[in-house]
């Protein structure tokens, strides 16, 4: 069973993404997609900081950089971005600049720091959208097409199986990994939630190998085993959870974003937009850095 359930930032994000724990600033970082705002809490003074972005930058996910700072990965492409100077992000790279009504959205680093991302359509849900490999020296690869709505991407602590969601499509896919070559292979259906109401968002993976899923449109955090099993499942106090991350001095408090946006009645779910913690009586990994 769950511990309580605190919701220790009610920000009401239009569309709460991506936490991520860094373990230098001893602070949870995560994004509003839709307000773009970097935003941080600090457990040990409960301190929330959220510092805006530019409203034409759509920021649908972050990585911690290894000399400091973040990379962005925008609906403008990628972006390198230093919270602490005061000057605005600086663009990488754009992976498509010939597809102008797409962004990225879901992103992570893999234990070699490498960054992965998908894109999307931002208006339709039409398969237009890739998922792609940053690598340290910037160069860029098409991994996969026929992409939806990108999500859950992350790695079995022996980075031998990758996971990915097209939340649209309702299924999360397993892959063999090679984690020298940064290759992708063997792609099967670990989860299909086609028969379900909830669909597959954020991901993380815990000590264990299990993955923990948000599934939106129900408000459930679902612990998945390496085999496809589910295995637990919360009830969040609001309908759109979107993302969960481990963080806390010892990696072991599961923090959960989640979005306010399409919900008719914000009055009956005062919440909805919060970060949440939760006890879930198991510890995470530490977040990798992107080493470009």
């Amino acid at each position: 069973m769950a511990g309580n359930i605190e919701c220790v930032v009610q920000g009401a994000d239009i569309l709460g993404e991506v936490p991520l724990w860094c373990g230098r600033s001893q602070r949870l970082w995560w994004v509003d997609v839709r307000r773009p705002a970097l935003q941080s809490y600090e457990p040990a003074t409960g301190r929330h900081r959220a510092q805006r972005l530019a409203p034409e930058l759509l920021v649908g996910s972050i990585a911690l950089r290894e000399t400091g700072g973040f990379l962005l990965a925008t609906n403008h492409g990628l972006f390198l971005y230093d919270p602490d100077t005061g000057e605005a992000p600086r663009p990488l790279l754009n992976p498509e600049p010939d597809q102008p009504d797409n962004r990225l959205n879901d992103g992570k680093c893999d234990r070699r720091g490498r960054f992965w991302v998908g894109s999307m359509p931002d208006t339709r849900r039409t398969p237009e959208g890739r998922l792609y490999r940053l690598d340290p020296d910037h160069r860029c690869h098409v991994m996969l097409d026929d992409v939806v709505l990108p999500n859950s991407i992350a790695w079995s602590p022996d980075d031998r199986t990758m996971y990915f969601a097209d939340t649209h499509r309702q299924v999360i896919w397993a892959f063999d990994y090679d984690l020298d070559d940064g290759a992708i292979s063997n792609r099967r259906v670990f989860k299909d939630w086609t028969h379900q109401a909830g669909r597959p968002d954020g991901s993380t993976v815990d000590v264990d190998g299990c993955l923990w899923n948000a599934m939106v449109a129900t408000g459930q955090l679902v612990r998945l085993t390496p085999e496809g099993r589910v295995d637990r499942i919360i009830q969040m106090p609001v309908t759109n959870p979107t993302c969960p991350a481990f963080g806390g001095a010892g990696l072991d408090t599961l923090y959960v974003t989640s979005h306010s946006q399409r919900i008719p009645e914000l009055a009956r779910e005062p919440l909805a937009g919060g970060l949440f913690a939760l006890d879930v009586g198991v510890g995470g990994l530490p977040e990798p850095r992107f080493r470009g």
